[in-house]
């Protein structure tokens, strides 16, 4: 635990009163040193994690609506520089300039009292999403991804690896298009939790290959 300075809302940024973090893979990444942007340049210790948060807006920085203040929100990770083709065109995630936020760039993450972030990264969140389930926003953001791509219909069969939060997220995505979803995993704990979400077929790489249900 360290003691920061509080942020100052730079032009177009707000300050967000952080209210939830989730905690991800990539901070396992950092700290075991394996993150592949540590190797590249991107970024460097000491860094404050915390891409997947929610909060309240405390303040706004010039030329930013002053609406904002008191909203609840949750914001994008990747901040791309805005100028360039594929920041033009929407695609901010794979902008070369990129920053991410508590991940690339310098870019201090939501593992703190407060944070600064664009005004254009915000999402604003609905009163029937708690704190919780806004953090969840940014992670299920790449699940609904992921599922969308996979084009399914009902009646079609999809199989999801790894019955983590990405992966439960993906498959919950998955099932709302009326398509047969199937798990495998490998901790039993993770499997047992993916049935409490009313998943049956939960399979491991051993019974998965010797299920009449999956042939």
């Amino acid at each position: 635990m360290q003691e920061a300075p509080a942020p100052m809302p730079a032009p177009g940024e707000v300050v967000v009163n952080v209210e939830r973090v989730g905690v991800c893979g990539t901070h396992v990444e950092f700290f075991t040193g394996d993150m592949a942007y540590l190797h590249q340049g991107h970024a460097s210790y000491p860094i404050r994690i915390g891409h997947e948060w929610a909060g309240t807006v405390a303040s706004v920085g010039n030329g930013v609506d002053p609406a904002w203040v008191g909203r609840r929100v949750m914001g994008d990770t990747m901040l791309g520089d805005g100028t360039c083709r594929r920041c033009r065109k929407g695609y901010q995630h794979v902008c070369e300039n990129r920053q991410e936020v508590g991940v690339r760039g310098g870019r201090p993450g939501a593992l703190a009292e407060q944070l600064a972030v664009p005004a254009t990264s915000l999402h604003a969140l609905p009163d029937s999403v708690d704190p919780v389930l806004g953090a969840l926003v940014e992670p299920g953001g790449n699940a609904f991804r992921a599922a969308h791509a996979a084009a399914l219909t009902p009646g079609d069969r999809a199989l999801v690896l790894g019955p983590g939060t990405i992966g439960l997220l993906t498959a919950m995505f998955a099932r709302a298009t009326g398509a047969e979803v199937h798990l495998m995993g490998r901790s039993e704990e993770s499997l047992a939790y993916a049935r409490s979400l009313g998943f049956e077929h939960v399979w491991t790489a051993d019974n998965l290959l010797t299920s009449p249900s999956t042939r």
